[in-house]
């Protein structure tokens, strides 16, 4: 059974590494997919934005801070990205709520 059930997305969301703040992203998209009984949490982002550009490469694994929606996805992979500073994928182990 494949069944997406919600989708949220923002302008800018900030990534954390090891609990520091590393840079940000802008224009991320996030659906949460239901398939063969387990959530999978998916996404796609426009802009990666890091301080070191060592940090800016695929298979990172990242915390996403949506803080217009307080909303954290654990354990994001980055997946794929076009280029250092340009879009990608991500997928993430878990949401959580958090508050302020």
């Amino acid at each position: 059974m494949l069944k997406m059930e919600r989708t949220c997305n923002s302008l800018r969301c900030d990534v954390l590494l090891e609990n520091k703040l590393i840079g940000h992203m802008e224009g991320v998209n996030l659906t949460q997919w239901f398939i063969k009984n387990k959530y999978i949490f998916k996404g796609s982002f426009a802009k990666f934005i890091t301080t070191d550009p060592e940090d800016c490469r695929p298979g990172i694994t990242v915390d996403i801070i949506f803080p217009d929606k307080n909303l954290i996805a654990r354990s994001a992979r980055v997946e794929w990205i076009r280029a250092p500073g340009k879009y990608g994928t991500f997928r993430a182990a878990k949401m959580e709520y958090y508050e302020i």
